[in-house]
């Protein structure tokens, strides 16, 4: 089964994943993990690096929503083979982003009156045209957008590789982000989903992907 971590810039998930893997490994599942946007593997991870990061060239595309939300489903496509193969030899693979990601940064980059043709674009292209295996629950890691805000910077000034993007860099939009969010998890878009707090443990949030196995 496929699980999506899901949240703001600065919420945890990356934190989340990690302590997941521990408790679902202690309860003898087998675990696998990805996460997106692929930074590192070309072609398209580090041209959605450049983009985020102000690459000049990449200018069209970061100003288009739908241009740059193109790039990140294209990244998700190319690990098609990895996904399906992890999915078939783990019990649980743990997704940090997925396709609820680019429906919520985009969605929020929009007016209000455009953001639901643009969530059934955004699953239309990617669980349709792209074919991407449709995660079995999506994981919504709820943190105070000033919270995670602080964490982004903090991670920002410990790691240079890690310096802020542009979405990052947003307040307004990682707010917007947050809203829509919710909003997808209210309307249970694409999956089913779960909301959970920073205070909620591992183990629990494991036990709940457990007794849907």
């Amino acid at each position: 089964m496929i699980v999506a971590i899901e949240g703001i810039d600065g919420a945890g998930k990356n934190t989340l994943t990690r302590a997941l893997v521990t408790a679902l490994e202690t309860a003898g599942r087998r675990v696998g993990t990805l996460a997106f946007p692929r930074y590192a593997v070309a072609p398209l991870g580090p041209a959605v690096r450049a983009m985020l990061t102000g690459d000049q060239a990449l200018a069209p595309v970061a100003a288009s929503v739908r241009a740059s939300a193109l790039l990140f489903a294209l990244d998700r496509a190319n690990a098609r083979p990895e996904l399906a193969a992890a999915a078939a030899s783990d019990d649980v693979v743990l997704v940090d982003r997925y396709v609820a990601s680019n429906a919520a940064y985009g969605a929020a980059r929009l007016p209000a009156a455009e953001r639901p043709a643009f969530r059934d674009w955004v699953a239309a292209l990617e669980l349709g045209d792209l074919a991407l295996p449709r995660p079995g629950l999506q994981v919504l890691l709820r943190v105070p957008v000033e919270v995670a805000r602080a964490r982004a910077r903090s991670r920002a000034a410990a790691d240079a590789d890690r310096a802020i993007d542009r979405y990052e860099a947003d307040d307004a939009l990682q707010t917007r982000v947050a809203h829509e969010y919710e909003e997808l998890a209210r309307a249970a878009w694409a999956a089913p989903w779960r909301t959970v707090d920073p205070a909620e443990t591992a183990d629990a949030v494991g036990k709940i992907i457990s007794d849907l196995l």
